[in-house]
């Protein structure tokens, strides 16, 4: 997906990121910082996928449904909340950097959307950027458009509109973390590091673990979107 990483990301991250220092150490291994994520993805994964990821999967097809004629429009108090919750557990000196961090991630996962083609706000599309992510992430492999699009597909058949605003922590957890992983990986193609691209590998395989359940060398992306093998 070079259009989503090189013209979506790098067009649009802050400056720091493309000499490295924007996904500084700390992030991706900072402990309470993966159990708040963990914890909301746990809750998507029971939200999305109330039976196994491979029953809902054969369950809800690989076609879209029609496109949602209302989405709400995410809460600013939300997204702030979020991120202040994905920074808590960070030294006190460092959390505000971090909340505005993952705030200004939100932010620019509009500009995700728009380049991606996911309709704005809609929850199946933060869900299948993270899951793309992730993956790139963790296999070090490229999920191609048309990969992307059964993805989006599919998560369309499965991912539940957010009513309320703990439903909306889900996708807005979701964007943030999507947008901070392909960020970052594509930031370490310009600045490589070897202890960071481990971080980064590990992060991907923990989020897919906690989102879809399953073991993450299980999970493959192919121009017919996700499957478990």
């Amino acid at each position: 997906m070079r259009i989503w990483l090189a013209a979506a990301l790098l067009w649009g991250v802050p400056a720091a990121a493309q000499d490295g220092a924007w996904f500084g150490p700390g992030y991706f291994n900072n402990w309470a910082f993966n159990q708040q994520a963990d914890a909301m993805l746990r809750r998507s994964h029971k939200t999305i996928f109330n039976e196994s990821v491979e029953a809902s999967l054969r369950r809800g097809g690989a076609s879209s449904r029609a496109p949602r004629t209302q989405v709400a429009p995410t809460n600013p108090s939300d997204v702030r909340q979020v991120a202040d919750e994905l920074a808590a557990g960070f030294p006190a000196a460092e959390r505000r950097k971090a909340a505005t961090l993952f705030a200004d991630l939100f932010a620019r996962y509009g500009e995700l959307e728009r380049r991606l083609g996911v309709q704005r706000g809609d929850p199946a599309g933060a869900t299948a950027a993270l899951i793309a992510a992730s993956y790139m992430a963790h296999a070090d492999a490229e999920v191609s458009d048309a990969g992307f699009r059964a993805l989006y597909g599919q998560m369309r058949k499965l991912a539940p509109d957010a009513a309320t605003a703990r439903e909306q922590q889900g996708p807005i957890t979701m964007a943030i973390l999507a947008t901070y992983l392909a960020a970052t990986r594509e930031a370490l193609k310009q600045s490589p590091d070897a202890a960071r691209a481990a971080a980064l590998h590990e992060a991907g395989g923990r989020y897919l673990r906690a989102l879809l359940g399953v073991d993450p060398d299980r999970v493959r992306i192919g121009d017919g979107g996700l499957a478990i093998s």
